[in-house]
């Protein structure tokens, strides 16, 4: 193959590409309004963020497997400030469709937040989760939340917000943190 045919070989590939990126591009609105809605998950309060037109919680909270005690345990204080919370508890239903409860409840929440701890870079769901609330975060505005809670490296992206650190603090600077949170949470 002459260097001729490599540059030909080349061009007509990356316009292949290029091509195909913007049909999908065009086509991908359409295609979203055609699916039917995942299952409905229960949101506290529905009726009062319906009529208020705002969303049906304030916030979702990602976590590892592994993470999960500590990440119940600051949802719990979420909470306690008044805030609607979602996460595993609240989104965990007998029959129902795991993927689909957490598109919902992403979906239902206001902003995002996401517990980075050891084994968040290796948690397939965390790293799933992660992608969907910093795109959302990206596309629309969202405030996406860094939380870290044990010995993490926060990816890229997640490095180019304000990160909450929760390691090695006592009560005072716990509750601090915590409380500047719920603030942005609250005025988002």
């Amino acid at each position: 193959m002459g260097m001729a045919e490599f540059v030909l070989t080349a061009v007509g590939t990356l316009a292949g590409v290029v091509g195909t990126y913007f049909a999908y591009v065009s086509v991908r609105g359409r295609a979203a309004r055609r699916r039917p809605p995942p299952a409905q998950v229960t949101a506290p309060e529905p009726e009062r963020a319906a009529a208020e037109g705002a969303a049906a919680y304030d916030v979702y909270v990602s976590h590892s497997p592994a993470d999960a005690d500590w990440a119940r345990t600051f949802a719990g204080r979420l909470r306690a400030y008044g805030l609607r919370v979602a996460d595993d508890e609240v989104v965990r239903a007998p029959g129902g469709v795991r993927v689909h409860a957490v598109e919902q409840a992403i979906r239902d929440s206001a902003h995002g937040l996401l517990v980075f701890g050891a084994r968040s870079a290796d948690d397939g769901w965390a790293l799933q989760e992660y992608a969907a609330l910093m795109e959302r975060s990206i596309e629309s505005g969202r405030l996406f939340i860094p939380v870290l809670a044990g010995d993490a490296v926060l990816p890229e992206f997640a490095r180019t917000r304000f990160s909450a650190d929760f390691r090695d603090v006592d009560d005072d600077a716990y509750t601090r943190r915590l409380e500047q949170i719920v603030r942005a949470l609250q005025h988002g």
